[in-house]
């Protein structure tokens, strides 16, 4: 299979690869040893976050590898709400990032949209998104990561954002599944020029098992894992996948596999359809914070 189509501009002289490695609840040796898996098999971009405690396992897996393997791995890394009181504690958190991962972050992201031990509906959840984007921003300019974006921003985040930034999100984390399409941030996502990256592609396992999503799968030739990742690349997102088990990480590798697009994109959004009455959101919910 050929991983070179599988890549978008996310910035000017930015290119990520649209398949990640994800590190959610991934600690320690477990970590390490399914990094490393996972850049045997093929994945070229990796995602964790602050928030995750696992930085530094993802660094040491790198570092691990050959240096020319490992110094082309792209890195995307988030700062947690707790780490967004201030701009000066924003910006010491992203150089704890790089600090961690004993590297430059292709890719920071803001976690999510407010500040930790806040209501949804305090106005401090907008200070605190505009001097963490501002400690961003700055990050950007000094070299301490390549890129910036969002994580879990909804519409009215991002018009906001959108408003004072000088330099605008490159992309924009949501979950995204075939029960729960995003379409109209999506939408507006790309009419404003910011990537969209889809995580929980299996609906935290939950599609799984779906008679729907198995029809699907047999009808692009896939298991039904990779079959549900190949659906959010159809949309033209990018997509985070996660496993522990070095299989699993195999299996979903194939979600890459040369297929007639137009064929894929097809059953996709059938599959969408099917759902059609049925949205579910299975993570946490952004919109209630103010």
């Amino acid at each position: 299979m050929s991983t070179t189509k599988w890549t978008r501009a996310i910035a000017p002289g930015i290119t990520m690869p649209m398949l990640a490695f994800g590190t959610y609840r991934l600690r320690g040796e477990t970590c390490r040893d399914a990094v490393r898996d996972a850049l045997r098999c093929g994945f070229q971009h990796v995602d964790t976050a602050s928030v995750y405690g696992n930085e530094r396992d993802v660094g040491e897996a790198l570092r691990a590898c050959h240096r020319e393997v490992s110094e082309r791995i792209f890195v995307t890394s988030k700062i947690a709400p707790s780490e967004m009181r201030s701009e000066e504690e924003a910006a010491a958190a992203i150089a704890g990032v790089n600090e961690r991962l004993g590297r430059t972050p292709d890719l920071v992201l803001v976690h999510w949209p407010g500040r930790d031990k806040e209501s949804p509906d305090s106005e401090r959840h907008r200070d605190a998104r505009r001097w963490t984007w501002r400690a961003l921003e700055n990050a950007l300019k000094m070299g301490q990561c390549r890129a910036i974006g969002v994580s879990n921003y909804e519409l009215s985040h991002l018009r906001e954002l959108l408003q004072f930034c000088d330099v605008k999100p490159a992309v924009n984390q949501i979950e995204l599944h075939a029960r729960f399409p995003q379409t109209e941030l999506r939408a507006f996502c790309e009419s404003v020029g910011v990537h969209v990256v889809g995580y929980s592609p299996l609906g935290v396992g939950a599609l799984l098992d779906d008679d729907r999503v198995k029809a699907y799968a047999a009808t692009i030739g896939l298991r039904p894992a990779p079959a549900l990742v190949r659906w959010t690349l159809s949309m033209g997102a990018s997509v985070v996948v996660k496993s522990s088990a070095a299989e699993r990480t195999e299996e979903n590798f194939t979600a890459i596999s040369d297929l007639d697009d137009d064929f894929v994109h097809e059953a996709a959004e059938k599959l969408e359809t099917a759902f059609a009455s049925e949205r579910v959101k299975f993570c946490w919910n952004p919109s209630s914070v103010r």
